[in-house]
């Protein structure tokens, strides 16, 4: 005979737990992962595009059953000026794609 868990979840209190600041701090964590994989990726013409990346911590609302939930997480941005051009292309500019590559790449080594 098999056992069967009994177990259900509560939303609340998972909901408490994703507000929490130590799942922030993981989330700040793999952000800053992802950091050193794209400035490993970014274009070498000058360098001000690779110094310009930042991890910010952010509380986002995120929706739940129609009810606003406030959840933590960290957003990996570039303040370069030109960092649209660099990521799209532009014509003259090759598309480089560094923030969606280096995704691809963090996701390709967890999954190892």
């Amino acid at each position: 005979m098999a056992y069967r868990s009994k177990y259900t979840g509560r939303y609340s209190g998972i909901g408490a737990m994703l507000q929490r600041p130590w799942i922030q701090a993981k989330c700040v964590a793999v952000a800053e992962r992802a950091k050193g994989i794209a400035e490993g990726r970014s274009p070498r013409e000058t360098g001000e595009y690779s110094r310009s990346f930042s991890v910010l911590p952010i509380t986002k609302n995120v929706p739940f059953r129609g009810k606003p939930r406030m959840r933590a997480g960290a957003r990996l941005i570039n303040t370069s000026g030109h960092a649209r051009i660099v990521e799209y292309g532009n014509g003259r500019t090759p598309r480089y794609s560094v923030l969606s590559k280096s995704i691809d790449d963090l996701k390709a080594a967890n999954l190892g």
